[in-house]
């Protein structure tokens, strides 16, 4: 941190304490809502599924987790849990509003809602009845990092598609 004071030296004291509160809120029982992933473990695991999937959806949860006292937790989400099947227009979209491959879009093609399976498409289920539900998510609670080579574009591309190709 790099606050500094009126006299435009270094607050010293503010910047301790915002390290501080850093460094309690990036443990893994804070940061990640399944209190698995420390905040380093989990820019990487945001990595590794952009590069393999070409896209990560981070959901933001505004509450504490753990012993953390700031109102913020981050849920990774795989490409694989965004419903892509959805197609068309919602019926609970505004007007002008669209889906394309599980993103709600307006009229200009920006994000109002990502449509989010409640579970992975390849967990287990331990009878028939259990199916997947699908929930509506709005733009502002998701993160959605990929690489946007041709607007517009929706979802993100494995980065390693070329070479799979041929």
């Amino acid at each position: 941190a790099q606050v500094m004071n009126t006299r435009g030296d270094m607050h010293t004291r503010v910047n301790d304490d915002i390290e501080t509160a850093w460094d309690e809120w990036a443990k893994a029982d804070s940061c990640h809502t399944g209190g698995a992933l420390h905040f380093s473990d989990f820019e990487r695991a945001c990595m590794a599924e952009v590069f393999t999937a070409g896209e990560v959806f981070i959901r933001k949860h505004f509450r504490t987790f753990g012993g953390s006292k700031i109102p913020l937790g981050l849920e990774l989400i795989e490409a694989e849990r965004i419903a892509d099947e959805f197609m068309s227009p919602a019926a609970n979209a505004g007007a002008g509003a669209n889906v394309r491959l599980g993103v709600e879009v307006d009229e200009f093609g920006r994000a109002v809602a990502y449509w989010i399976r409640e579970r992975h498409p390849g967990e287990l289920r331990m009878n028939a009845e259990q199916t997947v539900r699908v929930v509506r998510v709005p733009a502002d609670q998701i993160i959605h990092i990929r690489v946007v080579d041709r607007w517009p574009m929706t979802r993100g591309e494995p980065w390693l598609h070329a070479v799979l190709r041929k």
